[in-house]
């Protein structure tokens, strides 16, 4: 079994730094390694995936402990690295080696460090925020009277989805897997020729075009478009063919069957859409080959009308601590996930808070106003539309006002998850790494915040 940690602690023989800024990066993380030490459930929570998944010898090994695992990881999501980089931040600094614990043991490598994150499930890091928070709660750094809520989209990274370049990437991943099954089982006698660089012209075209307004150049694109499509069913086809044979020999490909599915619904919302000129409804579309999690979110926004992800929910206490998070594997409105925050709020410090605020998407009527008010003394949430005048007199008190300013501040800290936590753009596939990528960023935002409470 992986060991949670070693007892034994090392001395940190890195040189006093003398410039200011470089002492306070250092106290940073001395001030973040006490407040791990003061919370050991966050290991022991941590410990129990990567000894169910990481570890495979049943008479032990003298491998990485779960502790230097993860203070390896939380380097990386403060310093914003990849993985590659942080493993050579961490190898080339003698307080960082000290931070994570190596003592005299050679870094991790970097494909290591990438399936120990994988081995996190998003409700160990959910599990690990509320031990913090409850901590946090005990020791009296943060308190319940204020609260503020807001969602913002964590982006998935893909390219801008257009048909022609969805069946383009069908073409070539397929074309890809087809041609290594070629070579790992010359038994089936396949002898595909896929003339890729055919597909490529054709998407190319299309994509260079399809913006025209002369008719002429629109119906080439149109026919463009049925070659393409005609090229990538052609394929999907012979994928299909070859994994029936495959599993007829007791074979497996796994890779094959699951894009096959995946690329069968980009060939017909590309016909629906191209060809027969039907819309296809937005939350019945694929928007990525690789991340097919990927949801399209309109919300609103000047700057990004549209946005590719998955929308996240932020709870905030009075002091910037998130208390409560949550991913949305599928869209929903604002207003739907403001019982679960306040159930959370409730069930962490024993009551509601004093002050609710939050944006106008949170608004579901006067009715839900007046509810909220029976537990909530000032519930500063605007209405959206026309105002009688006694709403309009609600929203000009002292109360909601400050209210309303308290709540803009979310907007803050959504920014510096963004900015500094590597929330701005998931390069994690999949979206249990996505949902684990979150919760790192908000334990680590957290870390941060106490450190300076």
């Amino acid at each position: 079994m992986r060991r949670q940690l070693i007892p034994e602690q090392y001395f940190d023989f890195s040189e006093k730094p003398t410039l200011k800024v470089v002492l306070e990066y250092r106290q940073k993380y001395e001030a973040l390694s006490e407040v791990l030490d003061a919370n050991p459930d966050l290991l022991t929570l941590a410990h129990r995936d990567w000894a169910r998944l990481l570890s495979t010898s049943p008479e032990g090994r003298s491998g990485y402990t779960s502790e230097q695992l993860l203070r390896a990881l939380l380097v990386m999501f403060l310093e914003g690295d990849s993985y590659r980089d942080v493993v050579i931040r961490i190898d080339t600094s003698e307080f960082l080696r000290h931070f994570v614990r190596l003592g005299l043991k050679a870094t991790m490598d970097f494909t290591f460090l990438s399936k120990a994150l994988g081995a996190l499930s998003p409700e160990t890091l959910a599990a690990m925020n509320q031990v913090l928070a409850t901590s946090a709660v005990a020791t009296g750094q943060i308190r319940g009277e204020k609260e503020r809520l807001d969602s913002t989209v964590y982006e998935t990274n893909i390219h801008y989805p257009t048909d022609s370049s969805l069946l383009w990437d069908s073409f070539r991943t397929l074309s890809r897997h087809l041609r290594q099954i070629q070579k790992e089982f010359p038994s089936l006698g396949l002898d595909h020729r896929f003339h890729d660089k055919k597909a490529k012209k054709l998407a190319t075209f299309i994509a260079r075009h399809a913006s025209s307004k002369r008719k002429k150049t629109l119906r080439q694109v149109k026919r463009h478009y049925r070659l393409l499509i005609a090229r990538v069913r052609w394929i999907h086809g012979v994928g299909q063919t070859v994994l029936a044979q495959l599993q007829a020999l007791g074979e497996t490909a796994a890779d094959l069957a699951h894009y096959l599915p995946l690329v069968a619904q980009i060939i017909s919302q590309a016909d629906q859409r191209v060809l027969q000129g039907v819309q296809v409804p937005a939350d019945q579309k694929l928007y990525s080959l690789f991340e097919e999690h990927t949801e399209l979110l309109q919300r609103g926004k000047a700057r990004k009308p549209i946005e590719f992800g998955h929308k996240v929910l932020l709870a905030q206490t009075g002091e910037k601590f998130i208390h409560h998070y949550q991913v949305l594997p599928q869209r929903r409105e604002d207003v739907e996930l403001l019982a679960p925050a306040l159930e959370a709020h409730q069930q962490l410090f024993g009551h509601y808070p004093d002050v609710l605020a939050a944006d106008k998407g949170f608004y579901e009527s006067m009715e839900q106003i007046h509810s909220l008010q029976a537990d909530i003394r000032t519930v500063a949430i605007a209405k959206k539309g026309r105002r009688t005048a006694e709403e309009e007199e609600r929203e000009t008190t002292e109360a909601f006002v400050l209210g309303q300013r308290f709540r803009a501040g979310v907007e803050g800290s959504i920014s510096v998850l963004k900015r500094a936590f590597k929330l701005g753009c998931c390069l994690f596939k999949g979206f249990t790494h996505y949902a684990t990528s979150v919760g790192l960023a908000v334990l680590c935002h957290n870390l941060v915040l106490l450190t300076r409470l």
